[in-house]
């Protein structure tokens, strides 16, 4: 099958990406970007693109079985108007230009805990994550929504920001006593490409959900 997957050099999607890469049942990766991930590899197809608002220069690669978007930036980072055409803005165009490409592909969303689809949230992240889930949603019935909440590292030494790493003592202490405060990057990951080759029952994934994933194709083979 083929794959696109957005936000292939930041935390979650680097790990996405490697996977992705030594699967066997994925024969294609189409990376959107800004810029090279600086990795080759023979499933590998990379397209640099100027806006994510314009998909006409990668026309002839989003006929794909599936899209893993983990495109993203924290609303600290950048104004309000910026962070809703990031968020809300590029998920949306991307979709409905893969649609046009591929009415069945499904579209595997990375969110968060605190999206609120009615925008009923108290920060700007949960109610614009909200308004893109319930857009995506309504363009698609193939759209599975994932809400991880703290994310951990894939592997140990995996770089982050200087914040989340200092929170992650307390991470693996809350961990013991509940599944709903944390998942790591690497059983995130899996979870992602699962849901990307073979669906899901549930259209939300949650936090507890994503740390007790069993592979779908697992249990169809069985």
């Amino acid at each position: 099958m083929k794959i696109i997957l957005t936000g292939a050099t930041g935390f979650v999607g680097t790990e996405v990406l490697r996977q992705a890469l030594q699967d066997p049942e994925i024969e294609r990766v189409v990376v959107l970007g800004r810029k090279s991930v600086g990795t080759a590899h023979p499933k590998l197809h990379e397209v640099v693109l100027k806006s994510f608002l314009d998909y006409a220069p990668a026309a002839d690669q989003l006929n794909a079985d599936a899209c893993i978007w983990c495109l993203g930036v924290s609303q600290t980072a950048v104004s309000r108007d910026e962070y809703i055409e990031i968020t809300y803005g590029y998920a949306v165009a991307a979709l409905e230009a893969m649609l046009q490409a591929n009415p069945g592909v499904r579209f595997c969303f990375l969110s968060g805990r605190g999206a609120e689809q009615e925008e009923r949230a108290s920060t700007l992240y949960g109610k614009i994550k909200g308004r893109t889930e319930r857009e995506l949603s309504r363009l698609s019935p193939n759209v599975f929504n994932f809400r991880p909440a703290f994310i951990k590292p894939a592997y140990p030494g995996q770089k982050r920001p200087f914040a989340p790493t200092a929170f992650l003592p307390l991470a693996w202490v809350v961990d013991k006593f509940t599944d709903d405060f944390s998942v790591d990057a690497a059983t995130l990951a899996r979870a992602l490409l699962d849901v990307a080759k073979h669906g899901a029952q549930e259209k939300i994934i949650l936090n507890r959900a994503l740390r007790h994933w069993t592979p779908q194709g697992a249990s169809r083979a069985s």
